[in-house]
C-alpha cells in the first residue's frame, strides 16, 4: 500500500501540507485569471503606448480616455477639427490609425473605435484609465 508522509516543524505546518496535498494549492497563492489578463492588458497597453509618437494622436488618445471614462465618444465634428487645425474630418483617420496600428501589432485589437450612431471616436474604460495614468494631464 502506497504511504505518503509529511515533515514539519508544527502541528499547523503540518496540517497546511496535508491540506495543500490534498486541496491543491490555495487560491490565494496564485494571481486571479482576471489579475493575470490586467496585467497583460497593461503591459501590452504600456509598449503600445510607447510606440505612440505622433503628437496629434497622443492628444487625441487622452481626450477619448477621458470622455471614456464617463461613457462618452469623441465626436467628430467641426469643433474638433477647429481645434486640431484640420480642414476635414478625414484628417483624424490618420491620426487615429496610428495608435491603433501599434496596438494591433502588440495586442490584436484595436485602441479606439469608431462609433457610426454617434460620429464619434470611443475607447474601453479600462484602456482609458491606463493612458490617463500614464499620460498625465499636461
Amino acid at each position: 500500500m502506497p504511504r505518503v508522509e509529511f515533515e514539519a516543524d508544527t502541528e499547523e505546518e503540518l496540517l497546511a501540507l496535508a491540506r495543500r496535498w490534498v486541496m491543491g494549492p490555495s487560491r490565494d497563492a496564485q494571481p486571479s485569471v482576471a489579475n493575470q489578463a490586467a496585467d497583460i492588458r497593461r503591459r501590452q497597453l504600456g509598449e503600445a503606448l510607447n510606440g505612440i509618437r505622433g503628437k496629434d494622436s497622443r492628444r487625441l488618445l487622452r481626450e477619448v480616455a477621458e470622455l471614456a471614462l464617463q461613457d462618452k465618444a469623441l465626436v467628430l465634428d467641426a469643433d474638433l477639427t477647429a481645434r486640431y487645425g484640420k480642414t476635414t474630418g478625414t484628417a483624424f483617420a490618420g491620426i487615429v490609425a496610428g495608435p491603433n496600428k501599434v496596438m494591433r501589432r502588440v495586442a490584436r485589437r484595436d485602441l479606439v473605435t469608431w462609433d457610426a450612431d454617434i460620429r464619434g471616436y470611443r475607447m474601453d474604460p479600462l484602456d482609458a484609465e491606463i493612458i490617463l495614468q500614464r499620460w498625465p494631464t499636461p
